[in-house]
């Protein structure tokens, strides 16, 4: 399990993605209320098909970030969230940005853990978890445009609108570090 290093996030923690959580990757893809933000929810069917497709992903020899003078490239990370006591209760990953230096943010919860403040702290452990990537300057979210709640956690964490995307969607972003002393 990944426990990130000092950070205050009350019995959360994040562990590698693997073939144990399909049940958990079913019930979101396949969830109306936690794909109400990002899309139409699955089939049981093309949510397994989808799992199976990252599992092959993420098991194929896993790639050291290299280090150019110019860039820094590094594999996505996906996660299950552990909440102690609880078990599973959603994922989260970090994914390559636009560019070499930006990682973007994602996280969904299954609906009996949303509007409890756990999505703000799932966001600080993988802003905390961006920060050891090495060479990472800026983060992003990419957040549906009705999709408040992720909007207003977003906004106490520094993230402010970037771009306004076609599908309906905000790019988000705020620099890894937002002040000198971080």
């Amino acid at each position: 399990m990944l426990a990130v290093n000092g950070t205050s996030q009350p019995g959360l923690t994040l562990q590698a993605l693997d073939p144990t959580a399909e049940p958990l990757f079913l019930a979101l893809f396949c969830e109306p209320q936690v794909m109400r933000h990002i899309g139409p929810a699955l089939s049981i069917t093309q949510a397994r098909a989808r799992f199976n497709t990252l599992l092959q992903y993420l098991q194929q020899p896993a790639s050291l970030p290299v280090t150019t003078a110019t860039t820094t490239s590094w594999p996505a990370a996906y996660f299950q969230v552990q909440l102690a006591g609880v078990g599973a209760i959603g994922l989260a990953m970090l994914l390559p940005g636009a560019n070499a230096s930006e990682a973007e943010l994602g996280r969904m919860l299954l609906p009996a853990w949303q509007q409890q403040g756990l999505g703000t702290q799932l966001s600080r452990l993988l802003i905390a978890q961006a920060g050891c990537l090495g060479g990472i300057e800026t983060l992003s979210k990419r957040i549906q445009q009705q999709n408040l709640a992720a909007l207003h956690s977003a906004a106490k964490l520094g993230f402010k609108v970037s771009a306004e995307l076609a599908d309906g969607f905000l790019r988000l972003s705020r620099p890894l570090k937002l002040n000198p002393a971080e």
